[in-house]
């Protein structure tokens, strides 16, 4: 029992020192982050069997454990005391959602031969437009290829039929739409380019910045996809620093930016995952307002093991974040919805 405790500890410490340092301990940051949590504890509840000379440094050694993981455990007790104050009239309502490839089937690896079902296009903006959002921050606004190769989606017609009024602005696989009006846009470039990458901003834009008036003033809405820690062949250093190279760039922008700001979006990070850690500390966690003590929005394909929350939304402190809720998408992505109401503070 000791030497398990033991063992426990010694992995919680190499973790807390290289989650999202080092590139080859990408595979041990997938476990699932409230493991963190339930192995100490559960090493504390069978503590008094082990042998009496070993029970106090077993403890000590859960104990310690469950003191270093807890804040990368995806734990959220602040749901059982946090309420949120109710949303004044003319409240933001936003959403965003990583759509898997856009209206491409989640059962298939590409888009089918002949184009996506007539019916399945139909049911993915019926749930577009039940969101009853005024800003709308989409990732994967993209096909997937033979070879993981991305795939141009030109369905912006459309999108402007779905959602007459709003203003469309789009970067990479990153769309936003508003119905409040744009004062800028522009994509963050960070990731690098792969050589011979027949489509380069997929690769170097992952957030799409868009500055709108609401109220009267100007609010930054950063719509981000961080790259997947998995890339096709499995972990390698590459696809780290693609993923520390783009939440640099988000970061610089952020620290750079004055306004008042709200991030949202996929960002391929776990609780347990040291990359988060880049976030800019103006920017606040809006997990608080989640009702649940253990949120989760990946992977909806596979029920008994949607295990982990990689989407995030954070605001800066002039905006007050009333609600807050993760939206399953009944089978249209693997990703959970994220839905937000805000207001800004006087």
């Amino acid at each position: 029992m000791l030497s398990v405790a033991v063992a426990w500890l010694v992995f919680v410490v190499l973790h807390r020192a290289l989650s999202g340092r080092v590139w080859w301990w990408q595979a041990a940051e997938l476990v699932p982050p409230f493991a963190l949590a339930a192995v100490p504890v559960a090493l504390l509840a069978v503590t008094p069997a082990a042998g009496r000379r070993a029970r106090r440094a077993c403890a000590a050694a859960a104990l310690v454990s469950l003191t270093l993981g807890w804040s990368g455990s995806g734990l959220n007790p602040a749901t059982l005391w946090h309420h949120p104050a109710p949303a004044p009239p003319g409240a933001i309502k936003v959403f965003s959602w990583n759509t898997w490839y856009w209206d491409q089937p989640v059962t298939t690896l590409m888009p089918p031969p002949t184009g996506t079902p007539a019916s399945d296009v139909a049911a993915f903006y019926r749930y577009l437009r039940a969101q009853d959002a005024d800003v709308l921050l989409l990732q994967e606004y993209v096909y997937f290829g033979p070879d993981s190769r991305p795939i141009r989606v030109h369905d912006l017609a459309r999108l402007r039929r779905e959602f007459p009024g709003f203003h469309l602005s789009t970067a990479g696989e990153l769309v936003t739409l508003s119905r409040f009006p744009v004062v800028q846009e522009r994509g963050i470039e960070g990731g690098h380019v792969p050589p011979g990458a027949a489509w380069p901003g997929f690769h170097a834009v992952k957030t799409l910045r868009t500055d709108l008036r609401v109220a009267g003033r100007t609010v930054s809405f950063y719509n981000t996809h961080i790259n997947s820690p998995v890339a096709t062949g499995g972990l390698d250093r590459w696809q780290h620093e693609a993923r520390e190279a783009n939440l640099r760039a988000l970061a610089a922008d952020i620290r750079a930016n004055p306004l008042p700001a709200v991030l949202a979006g996929d960002f391929n990070a776990s609780p347990a995952m040291g990359l988060m850690r880049l976030v800019p500390e103006r920017m606040i966690d809006a997990t608080p307002a989640l009702r649940s003590l253990y949120p989760v929005s990946w992977d909806e394909r596979r029920p008994l093991l949607s295990l982990w929350r990689i989407d995030w939304a954070y605001t800066t402190r002039e905006l007050a974040v009333h609600d807050y809720r993760l939206v399953r998408s009944h089978g249209l992505s693997d990703h959970s919805g994220q839905r937000l109401v805000l207001s800004l503070n006087r």
